[in-house]
């Protein structure tokens, strides 16, 4: 098995190979969404689970002046722990001796940029499942997202006390369909693009970088059901926790196997995935066909 180094990657820490660690580091960043827009932690040496702590927020009422002598009496905080339970996930592919001679191209480094992104998207996959268990919701099966469902959602969001910045994760169709956001921008424009700027961006790069002061992205692990709705989320970064192994969120390792005259490449992640403040994310079910 090849020696493995560890290296800083994106407040995550990750082990790998070094002659293919920066491919794979370059497609995981290039290719995943989520991991970015919520909290992470790094377990304990030797431990199988991250304890995520949620917090109640302090109201401006709470902070009082003080006369000169007096004791400031203090003042009960929440908390609530949950605990995420580290698992382990893996994907493999062989490269035989006879593939790499034949290769006109460099053949290792595209099986670790297809094994990167593949685990990119796994973790993508992990937090987007987790929107539906959002006790709060804006849009439901069966009707297509409207801006005051949009705003809605950014408004439970404030009323929960959630903090900024929110993000919007949908899938494609929910942000470039006809059903999506440049519908709805497209629609409220009357076709003049030049006197929208936001609808005029979206028209020039295809991405909305806000609406509404709400930062919005796509991902690929947000799918369409059979029945044409889409189970996207709105969010604070306190909603949801990513636990990551003390040994790290992605493990890259290669073997050499001369009896098969081949070599495997495979990369596991050591992570977990847990819904820490519920009040500060809402689901968002929308048609969108």
């Amino acid at each position: 098995m090849a020696v493995t180094q560890k290296s800083s990657f994106a407040n995550y820490q990750v082990t790998a190979s070094d002659q293919i660690l920066p491919d794979v580091i370059m497609a995981f960043t290039k290719t995943n969404v989520m991991a970015p827009l919520v909290n992470s932690a790094i377990a304990p040496q030797g431990a199988a689970s991250v304890t995520f702590v949620d917090m109640t927020a302090k109201a401006s009422s709470d902070v009082t002046s003080l006369s000169e002598g007096s004791e400031r009496s203090s003042i009960a905080v929440a908390t609530g722990a949950h605990e995420c339970i580290i698992a382990n996930y893996v994907v493999r592919s062989d490269i035989t001796d006879l593939a790499m001679l034949a290769a006109p191209y460099d053949l290792s480094g595209n099986i670790a940029d297809n094994l990167g992104h593949a685990a990119a998207l796994k973790v993508d996959d992990l937090l987007t499942d987790l929107f539906s268990g959002f006790s709060q919701t804006s849009g439901s099966a069966g009707n297509a997202l409207t801006l005051d469902m949009f705003f809605d959602a950014a408004r439970q969001l404030h009323a929960a006390g959630a903090p900024m910045p929110f993000s919007y994760v949908g899938n494609s169709k929910q942000i470039w369909g006809a059903k999506g956001i440049q519908g709805l921008l497209i629609a409220t424009s009357s076709g003049t693009f030049a006197d929208n700027p936001v609808s005029g961006e979206m028209l020039a790069n295809g991405y909305v970088g806000k609406l509404a002061g709400v930062d919005i992205y796509f991902s690929q692990e947000v799918t369409e059901d059979g029945n044409n709705d889409c189970p996207a989320g709105m969010f604070s970064k306190n909603a949801l926790g990513l636990g990551i192994s003390s040994a790290g969120l992605i493990n890259v390792e290669t073997e050499r196997d001369a009896s098969y005259q081949h070599t495997e490449y495979v990369v596991s992640l050591k992570c977990g995935v847990i819904e820490v403040q519920d009040s500060f994310g809402v689901y968002m079910l929308t048609d969108v066909s």
